[in-house]
């Protein structure tokens, strides 16, 4: 070999060692997703009307990481109770066409508030809503899904070299809400059941030192608003008032809410929109404690592995079973049970599982975004955090898609809302099968040894 050729082979490692160490660029883009009103609210299928006013307007936020050797990620902070995989795969197959953006490059992860608008296909008959009020709903999905795709778009165009740092805080009005009464769980609040009260943080600055970017978290549902007048109310919840806080604090800076895995939590108290402003001003003060506290640098490339699981269901229930529930007087069940025999009529099968989107997105050797499908429980955060501590890990829920709760093993013996009665809102029979946390858990190491150097 001449001298050249030695030269080359000493450059190339060098080379690939430097875009390694280089962080991803980052491009920001917002969008208004505030609805036209009237139009009905997703989250209770208590609620009998429309909503009639807006306190605090909606948005869409994106944040797109394109590394020096062009891998690109996009994620999503979306003001919505959730998306399913039927809303989300038109915008999907646009942004492959379009963007060239692979499987598992987009990641919307809903903020879970539940005083946002119901979404096409996405627990739509929760509500029942009449001919007009679906009409509304399915026009406000396609506007939605138009803005996701421009929202992708703009990010991915603002691509800028970046900074990070990463600081973790703590807010206190998260509550497990799940309440053991004789041999039955029911709502309530249960101040000795797990939580996880960390307030993750990350801050993103240009080269200027200028910050772009403010990436927080919570554990904890979208319920501070329950009942009474502002019931019928379009806002963000507490999350987007914790969002217009930090926003004032730091201006010219973007805040984005990533979901964490708190769906057995509640907010405590409950009540009016004062709740849900009070628990967000709780929140903004956890996120600038930390961003006024020295912060850790977040260095490296980001590393992508993502994957789809199928969660067992029991065998599906019998012929002869899903004409009693047809019959039923609970409409509920009575519409899971319709659909199961339309699809027996047109010889199709029944669902024997769920798909349940995973995936792991590595900053250097800092910071692990792990994301996960569904309405995820706290005991999975927990357990995240826990195992794989050395990854410093972010676990973040409601991401992709939500097709239904993601309850432990634990909780599914114990029965319930989230393992059981939940599921005949997601058109499911249950409860999913025990096994499915050593599943997922197991599936998830294979992703975090897929994204370490």
């Amino acid at each position: 070999m001449g001298r050249g050729g030695l030269a080359l082979a000493v450059a190339l490692p060098a080379i690939g060692m430097a875009a390694e160490n280089t962080p991803p660029a980052v491009g920001l883009a917002v969008r208004d997703i505030t609805p036209e009103l009237p139009i009905r609210l997703a989250g209770y299928g208590a609620r009998n009307q429309s909503a009639q006013k807006v306190d605090h307007p909606l948005q869409a936020q994106a944040l797109a990481l394109k590394n020096p050797s062009g891998e690109r990620f996009v994620l999503v902070a979306l003001d919505n109770l959730e998306v399913s995989r039927a809303f989300m795969q038109p915008v999907l197959q646009k942004l492959a066409a379009q963007l060239h953006l692979g499987r598992g490059e987009v990641a919307v992860v809903s903020s879970h508030t539940h005083s946002a608008p119901v979404l096409d296909q996405t627990l739509t008959d929760m509500v029942q809503p009449q001919p007009e009020e679906r009409e509304r709903i399915e026009s406000y999905s396609r506007l939605l899904q138009a803005r996701l795709l421009e929202l992708v778009e703009a990010a991915l165009n603002d691509c800028q070299p970046a900074v990070f740092e990463y600081g973790q805080g703590r807010a206190g009005f998260a509550m497990n809400r799940r309440v053991y009464r004789g041999d039955n769980v029911v709502f309530g609040d249960n101040p000795d059941g797990p939580v996880d009260w960390d307030v993750p943080v990350l801050r993103i600055r240009g080269t200027n030192g200028a910050v772009r970017a403010i990436l927080f978290g919570y554990a904890c549902h979208g319920t501070s608003v329950r009942g009474g007048e502002d019931w019928y109310v379009v806002s963000g919840e507490y999350m987007a008032y914790a969002r217009h806080h930090l926003e004032a604090h730091q201006p010219g800076a973007i805040a984005m809410y990533l979901t964490g895995m708190g769906a057995d939590s509640d907010p405590a108290p409950r009540g009016r929109l004062l709740e849900a402003k009070r628990h967000g001003l709780e929140l903004a003060g956890a996120v600038m404690g930390v961003l006024d506290r020295p912060m850790r640098p977040v260095r490296g490339a980001f590393r992508l592995a993502y994957d789809e699981i199928e969660l067992p269901l029991p065998a599906p229930p019998s012929r002869e079973q899903l004409d009693q529930d047809a019959q039923g007087s609970d409409v509920y069940v009575k519409m899971r049970a319709e659909a199961y025999l339309k699809r027996l009529a047109a010889g199709q099968s029944l669902p024997e599982s769920v798909t349940l989107p995973l995936a792991v997105v590595r900053l250097g050797n800092d910071l692990t975004f792990v994301l996960m499908g569904g309405e995820v429980v706290v005991d999975y955060a927990r357990q995240i955090k826990r195992r794989w501590a050395g990854d410093h890990p972010w676990p973040i829920g409601y991401a992709y898609e939500v097709p239904c709760y993601i309850p432990t093993a634990r909780i599914i013996k114990e029965g319930g809302y989230e393992p059981d009665s939940s599921l005949i809102y997601y058109g499911f029979y249950g409860p999913l099968r025990t096994s499915i946390e050593a599943q997922i858990l197991d599936r998830l190491e294979a992703l975090m040894r897929r994204t370490r150097t």
